[in-house]
C-alpha cells in the first residue's frame, strides 16, 4: 500500500490523486474543492500541534516543501509563483474568509498558545494589520498563515475572521512541468518533486499532496 512514510497510513496518496482526476474531468468544481479540503485536514492537525514539538518541522509556505534543486532548475526556465499583493491599486482586496476558506497555521509557543486561546475563546476575532500575515494559493484555493501563528489558528478554529491575504498563483510552475509523483524507496512510496529528468524527494508529505492536487486542477483549468 502506498501510504505517507510513518504518519497518517490511512491515507493514500495516489487515490486521492486518482479521485480528483476522475472529478476534474466531469468538471466537478464543487467537489473538488471539498476534496482539497479534505487534504488539507491532516497538515491542519499536524500543524495545530506544533506547540507540543516547539514548533519545529512544517514549512509556513507552500512552495518551501519544493527542493531546492527543484526550485533552482524551475527559476532557471523563468518560472517562479505569481505574488499579488493584497491591496493593489485601483482594485478590491482580496479578503480571506476564515469561515469560508480552508487555511492552516502554524503555532510554536505553549504560552502564547494558552494565552490565544482563553483571550480569542471568549472574544470576537479582529485581524490585525500589524501582526496577521497570510498567502492563498491559487489553483487550490487554501491559505497559509505566515505571521500571526497563534491568533490565526485561533481564528480557523473558530472559523472567524477576514483578512486581506497576499495571492500566490502556482500556475507558472505548473506551466513549466512541475509535477509530483510517489515513488518506491526501499519498503515505502515517498513524494517526489519531478521536473523533466529531475527528481528529487519531498521530506513533507502533507505539503506534497497539496502541490501534486494543484498540478491536477491546473491541468485541467481549474481554480478554486
Amino acid at each position: 500500500m502506498c501510504t505517507f512514510a510513518n504518519q497518517d497510513e490511512s491515507v493514500v496518496p495516489k487515490e486521492v490523486i486518482r479521485m480528483a482526476e476522475r472529478l476534474a474531468g466531469k468538471g466537478e468544481v464543487g467537489g473538488l474543492r471539498l476534496l482539497v479540503r479534505m487534504a488539507l485536514l491532516p497538515l491542519q492537525a499536524r500543524a495545530a500541534f506544533l506547540w507540543t514539538e516547539q514548533g519545529k518541522g512544517l514549512p509556513h509556505r507552500l512552495e518551501e516543501a519544493i527542493p531546492a534543486e527543484v526550485m533552482r532548475a524551475l527559476e532557471e526556465r523563468g518560472a517562479k509563483p505569481l505574488y499579488l499583493e493584497p491591496v493593489r491599486d485601483g482594485e478590491t482586496p482580496f479578503l480571506l474568509d476564515l469561515g469560508r476558506h480552508p487555511a492552516v497555521s502554524f503555532p510554536w509557543n505553549p504560552d502564547r498558545v494558552a494565552w490565544t486561546l482563553a483571550w480569542i475563546g471568549e472574544q470576537e476575532w479582529r485581524y490585525d494589520p500589524v501582526n496577521h500575515r497570510a498567502l492563498f494559493y491559487h489553483p487550490l484555493g487554501v491559505a497559509f498563515f505566515h505571521n500571526g501563528l497563534h491568533s490565526g489558528m485561533a481564528g480557523i478554529l473558530k472559523g472567524e475572521g477576514r483578512l486581506p491575504a497576499t495571492e500566490v498563483d502556482l500556475a507558472p510552475l505548473y506551466a513549466a512541468g512541475l509535477r509530483v509523483e510517489w515513488r518506491t524507496e526501499g519498503l515505502e512510496e515517498k513524494p517526489f518533486a519531478v521536473l523533466g529528468k529531475l527528481a528529487r524527494p519531498m521530506n513533507h508529505p502533507h505539503h506534497a499532496l497539496l502541490l501534486a492536487l494543484g498540478e491536477v486542477l491546473h491541468r485541467h483549468g481549474v481554480s478554486l
